[in-house]
């Protein structure tokens, strides 16, 4: 099951941070293939694309929301 966490967590350990995937694959997130999204960024591992780690982009819901409307 893939790890998840805000931005602020990520950004506080991103230096240290390191995954593992079951099928024996380790390393820092940075090493894994990261995907942003509009309101998360992922890793999933380089060898065999299981998800290990999602992060939640968003720091003020109501902000986004907002956003997100006057996008409409």
């Amino acid at each position: 099951m893939a790890i998840h966490m805000n931005i602020s967590e990520y950004n506080l350990k991103a230096e240290s941070l390191r995954l593992s995937c079951q099928c024996g694959w380790e390393g820092k997130a940075n090493e894994a293939n990261g995907e942003l999204h509009e309101a998360v960024m992922n890793f999933e591992c380089p060898k065999c694309d299981k998800m290990l780690l999602i992060i939640n982009l968003i720091t003020d819901a109501q902000k986004y929301f907002d956003w997100k409307e006057s996008k409409k």
